[in-house]
């Protein structure tokens, strides 16, 4: 039982979904196609949150593939697409938001909460070793009261 659910699990995992984009756009300048997969690699799908536009299967990501390609047949550039996106959903849209007064929270956030959690393990390493620390030596006749109790 256990050897077929290992072998059950190996055949499932190396699995991966890619998305398919239902409706395809077709450039005639490689150019342009490359411009398109590098903006669907760096966008990201606002329903998945995870994933960028590239590697989403959902309606919304088709949406936005389409229209980041159309943008691009029109003849707009990258930041201008890239502005558009950020317009319409803010810097969340960006793999790489920008280093700005409003998204210092998504840089720092994460250094901040390891440095306070760095602290508060110093808290109670250091508060453990206070409480474990080992007595100080005893005197004679502490040595004979801790004889007498134990009955040696």
């Amino acid at each position: 039982m256990k050897k077929t659910i290992f072998i059950s699990i190996l055949f499932i995992l190396p699995i991966q979904l890619y998305a398919v984009d239902s409706n395809p756009i077709e450039f005639t300048d490689p150019e342009l196609e490359k411009r398109y997969h590098e903006l669907t690699q760096e966008l990201r799908c606002m329903q998945c949150q995870g994933q960028s536009l590239a590697g989403s299967n959902s309606g919304l990501a088709q949406d936005m593939r389409n229209k980041t390609g159309n943008m691009i047949i029109e003849g707009k550039t990258n930041q201008q697409i890239t502005d558009f996106w950020v317009t319409r959903y803010g810097d969340v849209v960006l793999y790489n938001p920008p280093f700005e007064l409003k998204t210092y929270v998504l840089w720092l956030g994460p250094l901040v909460l390891v440095l306070v959690g760095f602290i508060v393990l110093l808290y109670f390493i250091r508060r453990h070793a206070k409480t474990t620390a080992t007595p100080p030596t005893l005197t004679e006749e502490e040595r004979d009261k801790i004889k007498q109790v134990l009955g040696k």
